[in-house]
């Protein structure tokens, strides 16, 4: 099984995609690409290209599940209108199912369970990976 975690930043998605090995350790992959950008929300065209790149992702990458990083809903740390939509694009991505962890199971997840993180990972993925091991090691 192969888990894509996602986070939301301003006008784009953060991937991390991991699966188990052979010895049922979570494993990283290395991916072409790392981020899709939602250019202008309020074009149809521009969301169809993104919903369309998400599709690709998600056969080039053989996806089974997207984990998205939630984000307040009101508040001073309340994610943007534009963050809905991608959030919103990512669950209509056919052939995929859609999951949601919350920032603080993250980070006790973080605290318990991982001890090391993947060689290179680069500091924007961090919390995509986290969502996605956490997926996969919870169930």
């Amino acid at each position: 099984m192969r888990v894509c975690g996602c986070e939301i930043s301003a006008q784009e998605v953060r991937l991390a995609v991991v699966h188990l090995n052979d010895e049922g350790n979570v494993e990283m992959l290395r991916l072409k690409t790392t981020r899709i950008e939602l250019e202008d929300d309020t074009s149809e065209a521009d969301l169809r290209l993104f919903l369309a790149a998400l599709h690709e992702f998600s056969r080039e990458n053989e996806i089974d599940t997207f984990v998205i990083k939630t984000r307040a809903k009101k508040g001073r740390m309340a994610g943007g209108a534009v963050s809905f939509k991608i959030e919103t694009l990512i669950q209509l991505v056919e052939g995929c199912d859609t999951r949601f962890v919350s920032p603080v199971a993250l980070s006790h997840f973080a605290k318990r369970e991982i001890e090391t993180y993947p060689e290179k990972l680069l500091v924007y993925l961090k919390n995509a990976f986290l969502a996605s091991a956490y997926a996969l090691t919870t169930g």
